[in-house]
């Protein structure tokens, strides 16, 4: 079995040598004696490109590719991907934040279960855990995967983990499109939709050691609830559906008691003045016309699934 190993890398010159060191040394520890180590350069604005090429032309088994402008962690992942040909596709983050031991227990999962086509390292599942990883990071983190846990089926604890092992054909199958983190999530998403079978096995994230996180929380934290929104399209639009449809309920009630009732002083308050039988109506409208989106938006889902498995399909009939 050959093993690819893809790492992406963006200003990541201090870590350049204990990472192919670190990586190379456990699979070779581990008797995987035929590999490839991939560093993607992703448009890194130090001397990071330079001197993984250097590092190339002396230490056996490394491959630098890149560009020259930054466009994310997706379109790292993705040309590492392509370039790739091992019969399993490993990716990592540069910096080691899970320690190369995640490698080697990930490639024993796949050699122990046949049926296994790719597996996640997970440090939210049971088993797993952080040190040191700063409080607020560690918190958005947390919330994320444990929104997105609604969003797939089966659940996932960690989704937007870069550290997983893939079989050639499974990764390879997939049209991705992402050029930034949210393509952990597309990944996700598309290995189910073509029923890949997926297994988590616990890991421990450990703090940055060197060099500077390129975590940027407001566009992050975007990308991924639209996404959310875009797995479970009635999660929202059902919330807003319902929420109005007790308003047009109280509205109702208030309107009657305005009407029919005589509470002292009630005639005269704001809310009594506004309800009216064609608010009502307009918000129970505004209700069902927001609960039928979410509608929508689920067959919309199915077709967008389906659409993935066909594209697999002709992708592999094109080989």
């Amino acid at each position: 079995m050959k093993v690819s190993i893809v790492a992406p890398m963006y200003n990541e010159e201090k870590n350049l040598e204990n990472t192919y060191k670190q990586v190379s040394q456990e699979l070779e520890n581990n008797g995987i004696e035929d590999y490839e180590i991939i560093f993607v350069n992703d448009g890194s604005t130090d001397a990071t490109w330079e001197k993984a090429k250097q590092l190339a032309a002396r230490v056996k088994n490394l491959n630098v590719i890149g560009y020259e402008q930054n466009q994310g962690r997706g379109k790292a992942l993705r040309t590492g991907f392509d370039f790739a040909t091992g019969d399993v596709i490993v990716s990592i983050d540069f910096d080691l934040s899970y320690d190369t031991s995640h490698i080697s227990r990930m490639l024993d999962e796949l050699n122990r279960n046949s049926s296994i086509d790719v597996v996640l390292t997970s440090c939210y599942m049971p088993g797993g855990k952080t040190v040191g990883v700063p409080a607020f990071r560690l918190f958005i983190s947390k919330t994320a995967n444990l929104l997105y846990r609604f969003a797939f089926t089966p659940q996932i604890y960690t989704t937007t983990c870069v550290v997983r092992a893939y079989r050639k054909h499974a990764i390879k199958s997939l049209d991705l499109e992402s050029n930034d983190k949210e393509i952990h999530l597309e990944i996700i998403s598309k290995l189910l939709a073509n029923n890949f079978r997926i297994k988590e096995i616990p890991g421990t994230l450990t703090k940055r050691q060197a060099g500077k996180s390129n975590f940027k929380f407001t566009a992050h934290s975007i990308s991924h609830i639209l996404f959310f929104i875009q797995e479970r399209p009635f999660v929202l639009f059902g919330i807003i559906g319902l929420l109005l449809i007790f308003a047009g309920f109280g509205a109702a009630i208030i309107l009657f008691i305005t009407r029919f009732g005589d509470v002292p002083g009630f005639k005269q308050t704001f809310i009594s003045r506004i309800s009216s039988p064609n608010f009502v109506i307009i918000i129970f409208l505004a209700a069902f016309q927001i609960l039928g989106l979410g509608f929508l938006g689920i067959q919309n889902n199915m077709l967008k699934k389906e659409l993935f498995r066909m594209q697999r399909n002709i992708k592999g009939l094109g080989k």
